[in-house]
């Protein structure tokens, strides 16, 4: 059997690492293709996602074709070593002693592959295939030495990195579901999108709105990501926020312009991180005015943004009485909210009364 191998962290697997596979089993008649899970990456001091989400984001990715498979030999290996590639294919090639294999890597390892554990042995083990990759050379002495074969394909531009810095054009579609519904990655997608002060407040709301709802009986993982993504499209340019209320918000239009954002981030959310859980997105949608069906997740990420402690007050009583009770302290939010309004003479909007009748004054 020729088999083809693709080791790496995977942290997440993107659509380049499907097309590199998806080619090489095609130029190099492979029979079957495994991505290869590690570990610990000898490169890398951590991971973000644990194995197991990383294992299951690249069954979402091969789902599609019964020639890609994964390989957990590095990830069910004992110990807590760093994962070597030699001694992954030293095993392999000692258990499939009649498997020929083609070991695949981009020319960003290649121009290092000289500094790998055991290169030569790595080589005598293996045909090694080397692949390009948009901003790296695409020749180098390496392919030479340890006689590669050299793959012409496109440069694969995407990368992990840029992944977890928000290009999330570079994720298959049901892998951002899983991400974006396991709250990997997204306190570091979200951090283009806003200001320095904007992106420690979501960091901030999303660790307090967690504990609330982990106090209260909710899921704190919701908690978690209601509170980093409630304030997403807070920055939004004014003339595409302007332009989406428009199109899917025409009857909060009128809304006062600062609170659009609660509509916003929850379409954001939806179209562009591809959350679908309607507790988190109705949190979010009620999380600057508050509604008259607030869930008890919605109260936990209203409060929580409202007694942020980096807004500047001693806000301690008040998480104090929403770690107690969460219904509670939303009431108490909103009563300290309509006195502070009348007490400076601040406007209140109309829907606030309907909302303070229900929840204040029963």
């Amino acid at each position: 059997m020729r088999i083809g191998l693709l080791g790496g962290s995977f942290d997440p697997v993107h659509k380049g690492h499907i097309a590199i596979a998806k080619e090489a089993l095609k130029t190099l008649s492979i029979d079957w293709f495994y991505f290869i899970p590690t570990k610990n990456n000898p490169w890398k001091d951590t991971t973000v996602a644990s194995a197991d989400d990383r294992v299951n984001m690249l069954k979402i990715a091969t789902q599609d074709d019964q020639r890609l498979r994964i390989s957990p030999i590095e990830i069910d290996a004992s110990g807590n070593g760093k994962s070597y590639t030699v001694d992954t294919l030293a095993n392999l090639c000692a258990m499939y002693p009649t498997n020929e294999y083609y070991y695949l890597m981009g020319m960003d390892q290649v121009c290092e592959f000289h500094k790998w554990k055991e290169a030569d042995t790595i080589a005598s083990f293996v045909q090694l295939v080397a692949f390009n990759r948009k901003g790296y050379p695409t020749m180098h002495k390496n392919l030479d030495k340890y006689h590669f074969i050299k793959m012409g394909n496109p440069g694969i531009e995407a990368s992990s990195t840029q992944i977890k810095e928000g290009h999330l054009e570079m994720l298959d579609r049901e892998v951002l579901k899983y991400i974006s519904a396991h709250g990997l990655y997204l306190d570091t997608m979200i951090k283009p999108r806003l200001s320095k002060k904007r992106y420690k407040h979501s960091l901030s709301v999303a660790k307090l709105t967690k504990e609330f709802a982990e106090a209260n009986g909710c899921d704190p993982l919701k908690g978690w990501i209601a509170g980093v993504m409630h304030d997403v499209a807070k920055e939004m340019d004014k003339k595409e926020a302007k332009f989406l209320m428009k199109e899917y918000y025409p009857h909060h239009l009128d809304a006062s312009r600062p609170i659009w954002h609660q509509w916003l981030s929850s379409f954001v959310c939806q179209t562009e991180f591809l959350i679908i859980d309607p507790e988190i997105l109705k949190a979010i949608e009620d999380h600057t005015t508050g509604s008259t069906s607030m869930t008890k997740l919605g109260k936990c990420l209203y409060c929580a943004d409202k007694l942020d402690p980096l807004r500047g007050y001693d806000s301690s009583k008040g998480i104090e009485l929403c770690m107690k009770d969460i219904d509670a302290g939303f009431v108490d939010q909103l009563q300290q909210f309509y006195d502070y309004s009348k007490e400076n003479d601040r406007p209140i909007d109309d829907v606030f009364f309907e909302i303070y009748r229900k929840y204040v004054k029963g």
